[in-house]
């Protein structure tokens, strides 16, 4: 049976591929619909302890912090980075209050100290720092099946990677290019072949 979800990143970043994977375009399920999905993905997530509350208000700060994180991966595909995306990072980062603690092994270690939602969102903001640190913050990218667009792990040596799965959308993107390709040819080729005709009648 052929593998087709998409690659799956390492350490922190894999947090924020599932982050942004919390919604499907092509079934357009998203786990963070209504309180009670949105609750069980963060406390599967080990980003909300059981029992945790969260109301429309809260979904809609979690989504929009999803949407931006989406602009800003896109932009690691070569998309145009959107301002919009970085200031609504910006302003969740101050909202959730992001601290600095000093440890005696580790150095220093970014802590969420927010209560309510500012707690998971302050600890997905923590794994895209951490990743971008960690220096691999570029090989998360969105594929580019527009009727897909899950998030992926770029393992490419020159991370030229474009789609989630070379087995599903990586197939269908090279298939429907051949044929627009040869579709594009072969009238041509009628066109051509008319136009003799013409000329000769």
């Amino acid at each position: 049976m052929v593998d087709t979800r998409p690659a799956a990143a390492p350490g922190q970043l894999g947090l924020a591929q599932s982050f942004l994977n919390s919604f499907d375009l092509a079934s357009d399920r998203d786990e963070l619909a209504d309180p009670n999905t949105a609750t069980a993905w963060l406390v599967e997530g080990r980003l909300a302890s059981p029992g945790s509350e969260y109301d429309s208000d809260d979904l809609r700060r979690l989504t929009e912090v999803r949407r931006a994180l989406h602009d800003l991966v896109a932009a690691n595909g070569s998309a145009g980075l959107q301002r919009r995306a970085v200031t609504t990072l910006n302003e969740a980062a101050r909202r959730v209050r992001l601290g600095v603690r000093l440890h005696p092994v580790d150095g220093y270690r970014l802590v969420a100290e927010g209560v309510g939602v500012d707690r998971p969102i302050g600890e997905l903001l923590m794994s895209v720092t951490g990743a971008m640190a960690a220096g691999n913050w570029n090989r998360l990218k969105v594929c580019a099946n527009e009727t897909c667009q899950r998030a992926f792990y770029d393992s490419s040596r020159n991370r030229s990677g474009r789609w989630c799965s070379m087995a599903t959308c990586g197939n269908r993107m090279k298939g429907r290019a051949y044929r627009q390709r040869h579709g594009s040819s072969h009238l041509n080729a009628q066109r051509s072949q008319a136009d003799r005709a013409e000329a000769a009648s």
